[in-house]
């Protein structure tokens, strides 16, 4: 029986297309370099159109026929729906759901920068979550799979074609974000392949220092990030209390690895020249917002290279509380600032849609399919 298709191909770095599509046909690098290049650029493995190709079946036909036997035209995942939230001064934030071969679908948000000058695309590494964190409406569907690296990589291309950009020869998309549905730490593996493929210079060409690979405090994933090569990714750490009683209520991780651990964890991580940790902290109304809140967070970052993101919360259905009043996120950012702390506060987007940060998913338990 003659093997499927494969639908896999943005998974594979440069070489192994090479030396997979050389296995097949031959021929020379730069035959494979136009192949990588089409199915980075447009999510389509689509020899026929391509020149090098067309010469390659003129010297010795049947060639195009056994490359599009070997692989599916479509390697990017579909774009089920699509819903967008307008703000006048920064721009269209655009929500994709985007369905896998398997049915499922994950979240993937474009978001403009410097009022539409450059995009981030924030990526989800799994269906679901099982990290459990109280703030976020991915937690309420609990962990139902994994990604794989082509469906990671397949997002950042999908969402790059939806907004008509190549993302090989286009600076508007810019950054790749793992702060989507999932614990970019809790599928490690998976995600270091993606950002492997990501920064391939025949493909999308997105280098380390433009990914930020966001953690609830995986502390015992931490010490795998140089060892599998995202060394030079930036790494934002979700802390949103500096108390283990609270941090326990609100991030469930925090019973398996605590504030010290982790602390122990992020002092040991080496950081690029001229960059910091990001400290993102979820202000939520009369929760972990008061003054008290802040110079508790303020010691336990210490001496730590870091900086604080500010992330007002963003309600959605069920959820028990409301974002902290902006006097109060300008009085605990006033604290941070007072301590010597570098703290700025995100501006919400997209939330009209579900779109901003802790609202992707579909807020209700999904049945694992692992």
């Amino acid at each position: 029986m003659p093997a499927a298709p494969r639908a896999d191909l943005l998974g594979l770095t440069f070489a192994e297309l090479r030396d997979w599509a050389r296995g097949l046909v031959g021929f020379a690098d730069r035959h494979h370099a136009a192949l990588y290049r089409q199915v980075a650029g447009t999510g389509r493995f689509a020899p026929h159109e391509l020149s090098e190709w067309q010469e390659a079946e003129r010297g010795r036909p049947g060639t195009l026929a056994t490359l599009t036997q070997a692989a599916a035209e479509e390697q990017a995942p579909h774009v089920a729906r699509a819903e967008s939230a307008h703000d006048p001064q920064h721009g269209t934030t655009t929500k994709l759901a985007l369905r896998f071969a398997d049915g499922r679908e994950a979240e993937t948000v474009l978001i403009p920068m410097r009022g539409g000058e450059h995009v981030t695309v924030c990526v989800s590494s799994q269906v679901g979550c099982r990290m459990g964190c109280a703030f976020c409406r991915t937690a309420r569907m609990g962990l139902v799979r994994d990604l794989t690296a082509h469906e990671i990589v397949g997002q950042v291309v999908a969402a790059a074609r939806f907004a008509r950009i190549a993302p090989r020869r286009c600076l508007a998309l810019r950054n790749v974000v793992f702060m989507g549905m999932g614990e970019p730490l809790d599928n490690l593996d998976a995600v270091a392949r993606a950002i492997a493929c990501l920064a391939e210079p025949r493909g999308c060409a997105i280098p380390g220092s433009r990914i930020t690979i966001s953690t609830v405090g995986r502390a015992d994933q931490i010490p795998r990030l140089g060892a599998l090569g995202l060394g030079q990714c930036n790494l934002a750490i979700s802390v949103s209390s500096a108390d283990d009683a609270l941090r326990d209520r609100l991030m469930p991780v925090n019973r398996t690895h605590d504030l010290a651990a982790l602390r122990r964890a992020l002092a040991a991580h080496p950081l690029p020249r001229g960059r910091k940790l990001l400290i993102a902290y979820v202000l939520m109304a009369g929760v972990n917002d008061a003054d008290a809140d802040a110079l508790a967070l303020a010691d336990w970052i210490g001496d730590l290279d870091a900086m604080v993101n500010l992330i007002p919360f963003n309600a959605f259905a069920g959820s028990p509380w409301q974002p902290s009043p902006p006097a109060r996120i300008v009085a605990f950012q006033a604290a941070l600032r007072g301590r010597g702390l570098h703290a700025l506060t995100r501006t919400t987007r997209g939330d009209a849609v579900l779109a901003a940060c802790g609202q992707l998913g579909t807020g209700k338990k999904e049945v694992s399919v692992g």
